[in-house]
């Protein structure tokens, strides 16, 4: 049986040790900051019915190691999808509802983790969509301070 590029992919980086290298290498220029053993893994669905919303993300970890308490999402992207900027924001805005939703279950009081996304382009072709959301939306430089990119 010949397995997908994309579920070869996804295998990898559900393992914890890799997984951590991405966001070292990505936060950390590669040194060993977040350790394997801290994460946490979480529900990959990412549904909302306030947006009809059924996606799933390729990875999700909570990490907490005592200082740093973060949620962390690889998105692998075989081919180049132009949407990719806003299909992470609305992975970002669905993990911090669904984590919010869940403390209030617990009626907890903490602070939610800060969600961190990256995207793991494995294309042949050269990434030629937009890498950040500014690059989709005209922003009038009054608001540059304040947009959330």
């Amino acid at each position: 049986m010949n397995k997908s590029k994309d579920k070869i992919m996804k295998e990898f980086l559900e393992n914890n040790a890799y997984f951590v290298d991405f966001f070292n290498a990505y936060f950390f220029d590669g040194e060993r900051v977040l350790k394997p053993e801290n994460c946490m893994e979480l529900d990959s669905e990412m549904n909302d019915s306030n947006m009809d919303l059924e996606k799933h993300v390729d990875v999700i970890r909570k990490y907490n190691d005592g200082n740093l308490y973060s949620a962390f999402i690889i998105e692998n992207q075989s081919c180049v999808d132009p949407s990719m900027v806003v299909r992470a924001a609305v992975y970002e805005y669905v993990a911090y509802e669904r984590m919010l939703k869940k403390s209030k279950k617990n009626k907890a009081k903490e602070k939610l983790p800060m969600v961190n996304i990256l995207v793991f382009y494995t294309g042949e072709r050269p990434w030629n969509a937009a890498s950040k959301l500014s690059e989709l939306v005209e922003v009038d430089e009054r608001f540059t301070a304040c947009f959330h990119d």
